[in-house]
């Protein structure tokens, strides 16, 4: 299983979200969150279906933003569908709605009101943990096969006797047969005869292959005005003659638009594959794919630090969710040491290359001093910018910057 626990939030509380999966991962649970494990191409809808039905617990970031969300009752009533465990984490003293009583009204509920968080969301990775444990599905048996009731004997029939049938009397053969079967023979004979000592024809000169098929260059192009013979400097030079012609290199773009295809029918091995040929013919997004897959270890065996190697290379060709990715390993100490420094240069790359949400958590190291130095005005310029490319968070977290109330 690629991961064990989806994470449910309003983007209003992404910061306390961020901290419950980094937390719940130092436990060694794997979690599903958005926008991280959304793949480039997926519908976003599509992918948290997938992400549901593919977790055994959910965790409920529960708030006064949650309850008023339109979206999470749905996800809610995906995971209930589906037997998923709700764990609801309440992080105000608000009671639920009725769209989320129906489902969560009786189920027990993890309190987070006091401070400090850190105790809260600590507490919640090890009950998350003990009933993963507790919840483990138990081996499959296999049936023994059905007994047959044994078949009633059957008396022996006694074998029946061979009469071999009276031989035929020969007939007389007339002598006219037996000499058409000489001059057959002798017929035969003087084929073989004439097969074995006739002159054998030699090829001429320009049927003898002289070139391996296989390495022979294209003829030239003809002429387009319509002249016999080939274009000037189109001949092959003498260094030139039986040099294998290169193919034409792959196109990474193509590579990996079957890649998403084979991905959105759970054909994670195929995916793999294309996505991998697609990186090393220069696609960013190949690299990003096969990336994801190894943090998640759908296809592959789960590899971190191989998923930080490609979220690298990605990052590296300038592609935006690749810096972005990298920046959360890096902030939460995935596959490589935690280093926040190294974070908020991955996440200001990221937002330079139009990510939104890069913006906003860029934003909140500023806001909070934690890799930067403390600066609420360029912690407001990034929430502004998060917030002008469609970041809900980023709005919010202006507005509480700037002291504006809330909506």
């Amino acid at each position: 299983m690629a991961h064990d626990v989806f994470i449910s939030y309003a983007s209003e509380d992404k910061t306390v979200a961020d901290a419950v999966c980094a937390m719940i991962e130092s436990q060694g649970v794997r979690c599903w969150i958005a926008p991280r494990d959304v793949l480039p191409g997926v519908a976003y809808g599509e992918a948290i279906i997938d992400a549901i039905h593919g977790s055994r617990i959910m965790v409920l970031i529960f708030s006064s933003k949650a309850n008023a969300s339109p979206h999470i009752p749905k996800e809610i009533e995906r995971a209930a569908s589906r037997g998923v465990a709700v764990l609801p984490f309440r992080i105000e003293a608000v009671s639920p709605g009725k769209s989320l009583d129906y489902f969560i009204g009786s189920v027990h509920w993890l309190d987070a009101f006091t401070p400090p968080l850190d105790g809260h969301v600590k507490r919640l990775a090890e009950n998350v943990k003990t009933l993963l444990l507790r919840g483990a599905p138990p081996a499959e048996s296999i049936p023994a096969p059905p007994i047959s009731a044994p078949a009633a004997p059957v008396a022996p029939v006694p074998p029946v006797q061979h009469v071999p049938p009276p031989a035929p009397a020969q007939a007389a053969r007339p002598v006219g047969l037996y000499a058409a079967l000489g001059v057959m023979v002798l017929l035969v004979l003087a084929l073989c005869f004439w097969f074995l000592l006739r002159p054998r024809m030699q090829p001429r000169p320009s049927q003898v292959a002289t070139t391996n098929p296989a390495t022979t260059p294209a003829p030239p192009a003809s002429n387009p005005s319509g002249g016999g013979g080939s274009q000037p400097g189109n001949a092959p030079s003498a260094e030139n003659k039986g040099a294998t012609i290169p193919k034409p290199a792959a196109n990474g773009a193509n590579l990996y638009n079957q890649g998403i295809s084979s991905y959105k029918i759970q054909d994670f091995s195929t995916a793999e594959n294309l996505w991998q040929q697609a990186c090393d013919v220069g696609e960013p997004k190949g690299c990003f794919g096969v990336g994801v897959m190894y943090e998640d270890g759908k296809g592959v065996a789960k590899n971190v630090k191989r998923a930080v190697e490609l979220y690298k290379r990605a990052c590296d060709q300038k592609y935006a969710l690749g810096c972005y990715n990298l920046g959360l390993m890096y902030g939460n100490g995935r596959g490589v040491p935690k280093d926040l420094k190294r974070a908020a240069e991955l996440y200001e790359r990221a937002c330079d290359g139009g990510h939104a949400a890069a913006c906003n958590n860029l934003g909140i190291q500023y806001a909070n001093g934690e890799g930067v130095p403390h600066d609420d005005q360029r912690a407001a310029e990034l929430y502004k910018r998060s917030c002008n490319a469609g970041d809900a968070a980023g709005c919010k977290n202006l507005a509480r910057l700037m002291g504006q109330p809330q909506n």
